[in-house]
């Protein structure tokens, strides 16, 4: 009995330990538990669980002093490359000045004025080429079968092996001065398309002709958003007569000078305007005129019109003035030529898209026979063209 006794009271202190040892280890993990998640071995150093002030304040090294004092005690050697990379790593970038700012944004007073390295054969309209139709005067297609798009055009011979380039610059004219600095920039085979609402246009494009550049004049499409914005009067809306949009397109055409055609600009050309847009093409063709599509979809090149010179653009920049997107816009051209063996852009004249095309027709490479191609290296075997020769009718 007596050993039943001892053996019950040892299992119960046993137990009784066991017990308490459960409950502190569980209260050791649970303090654990408890205690703050640190994102590095420094902020627990610095800050304890109660959320007071750090106890340690860490002041990182001047470098300068640092290594000033290593040479003086001779403590340890310091290469002094070492030390011009570790400053390099310290030195903060100067901030640029308000000067620095404005000599990196695109200045058009900053282009040079180019030699002239073409002449055209008719700088005013030619009598033959032009009729007066409502009072407007308009280009015609002459009665030996002559056409405004060719005759008021130039032809340039371009050596083999190097790629046709035609670049207009549209909706030029609002601002005289910046026209003709840019027309003076340019090489002559650059084209310039004119916007119908300039003032006094024939005396800009005669004077843009005389620097050997064919001109143009902008077709207004109504606008994709024309509930919120307007192309203005002379726009071929989807709310006009086809007589109205004839009459249109006709006084757009009646600039009084020559005009080797019409650059359409993006708008509408779907089946909602299809047969409005078939008769003003009609209208181009049977007034010998090129019709360059400049738009971004294939409403307008779905029409067919028989014996309409036409071209459709294959790089428009008119919409993202980034220089990392006309720089991108720029190379898809080089793409296009080599692939093609021309390529046509059409650009408006912000002056970012300027500079960015002036600075991009100069890495172009010198025209050289077909013997010296064969030794040098061209890297981009590019030719200016204007774009009437580009088209086959």
């Amino acid at each position: 009995m007596f050993r039943k006794i001892v053996s019950d009271n040892a299992l119960i202190i046993i137990i009784s330990t066991a017990i308490v040892a459960v409950i502190i280890i569980g209260l050791l993990f649970a303090g654990k538990k408890s205690e703050p998640v640190y994102l590095s071995k420094i902020d627990k150093l610095m800050f304890d669980k109660d959320n007071k002030a750090p106890k340690f304040v860490l002041t990182l090294p001047v470098w300068d002093k640092v290594l000033s004092s290593a040479k003086e005690n001779k403590s340890f050697e310091i290469n002094d490359d070492v030390v011009q990379e570790i400053k390099k790593e310290i030195i903060i970038p100067k901030q640029k000045s308000i000067e620095d700012i404005i000599a990196q944004i695109p200045n058009l007073g900053s282009l040079p004025e180019t030699e002239q390295t073409q002449t055209l054969n008719n700088i005013t309209n030619s009598k033959g080429l032009i009729e007066k139709v409502n009072n407007l005067m308009l280009p015609k297609i002459s009665d030996d079968n002559k056409k405004p798009w060719v005759e008021y055009g130039k032809v340039v011979d371009v050596l083999p092996n190097f790629k046709k380039v035609a670049i207009i610059i549209k909706g030029v004219g609002f601002d005289p001065l910046s026209l003709r600095k840019i027309s003076k920039a340019f090489n002559s085979e650059v084209s310039f398309s004119f916007t119908p609402y300039a003032q006094d246009i024939a005396n800009k494009i005669i004077t843009t002709r005389e620097r050997g550049h064919e001109t143009y004049v902008d077709m207004l499409l109504s606008s994709k958003n024309f509930l919120r914005a307007d192309s203005g009067p002379l726009s071929m809306s989807l709310t006009i007569s086809k007589e109205e949009a004839i009459n249109r397109l006709q006084r757009s055409l009646a600039t009084n000078a020559p005009i080797g055609g019409v650059v359409v600009n993006d708008g509408l050309a779907d089946e909602d305007n299809r047969e409005l847009l078939f008769e003003l093409l009609k209208e181009l063709r049977n007034r010998g005129l090129l019709m360059i599509d400049a738009t971004k979809g294939e409403g307008l090149n779905k029409i067919e019109v028989q014996n309409l010179a036409r071209k459709k653009a294959d790089v428009v920049i008119d919409s993202d003035f980034r220089k990392e997107a006309i720089d991108k816009a720029l190379l898809e051209a080089e793409y296009i030529a080599f692939e093609k063996g021309q390529v046509l852009i059409v650009a408006e004249p912000k002056p970012i898209v300027i500079v960015e095309l002036f600075n991009w027709i100069k890495t172009f490479s010198p025209q050289v026979s077909y013997q010296k191609a064969k030794i040098m290296e061209l890297n981009k075997p590019f030719a200016l063209v204007p774009p009437s020769n580009l088209v086959n009718e």
